[in-house]
């Protein structure tokens, strides 16, 4: 059901912030931001580091936080994202190429940015520019995907903190469109679109 209810706009402390190309997302955790983005391993592997922003002089080896090992000669065009997970650690999507397998994948990280378990893709091979957020037991992941003729807006929801979810379709758009974004008020949670005709919000969470 769409909510006729507008977030405030007063912005929560975890707001994600993105940059297109050399990726980063932000999240608070605590006195210090967390960051995770793109990073360049060794011989030529795009994954993604992890690590809190230093305050002081003292600097900390970043974390691999994916291992998808994906070998490319350019800078990829998508950004991950980050959310706080209930009882530490965090939920992560972001797009890569996996044994031969393009696609944008979920997983825990721990409370320092380990990866834990095996990822998993999202059920849509054209998914792109995931979000996620959570509030409390429930996790939101949201995404655009072009089906050849259309945009479609897409949700895939949890309420026990990522063990299980549900896809949910929100929308759909012939005209161009933006990139679906995430957002959290106290323990609501809500998606916005924005398309050529305007900014559609809807809640996710309760």
């Amino acid at each position: 059901m769409r909510s006729s209810r507008k977030p405030s706009a007063r912005l929560p402390s975890d707001l994600i912030m993105a940059r297109v190309c050399q990726r980063a997302t932000k999240r608070y955790s605590g006195s210090l931001p967390r960051v995770v983005g793109s990073h360049v391993y060794a011989p030529n592997q795009r994954d993604h580091a992890f690590a809190p922003v230093a305050t002081t002089s003292v600097e900390r080896e970043p974390v691999r936080a994916t291992f998808d090992r994906w070998a490319l000669d350019a800078c990829p065009h998508h950004g991950p994202g980050l959310a706080a997970a209930r009882g530490g650690g965090y939920h992560a999507v972001w797009f890569g190429e996996r044994d031969g397998v393009a696609a944008v994948r979920y997983a825990r990280l721990s409370a320092a940015g380990r990866p834990q378990g095996e990822p998993i893709a999202l059920p849509d091979s054209a998914a792109e520019h995931a979000d996620v957020q959570s509030a409390g037991p429930h996790v939101a992941v949201v995404w655009r995907s072009f089906d050849g003729q259309g945009t479609r807006w897409r949700a895939w929801l949890s309420h026990d903190g990522g063990l299980h979810f549900a896809l949910r379709e929100l929308g759909r758009t012939d005209g161009e469109n933006d990139h679906p974004r995430l957002l959290r008020r106290n323990q609501e949670v809500f998606t916005l679109w924005r398309t050529t005709k305007g900014v559609q919000v809807e809640r996710l969470f309760p």
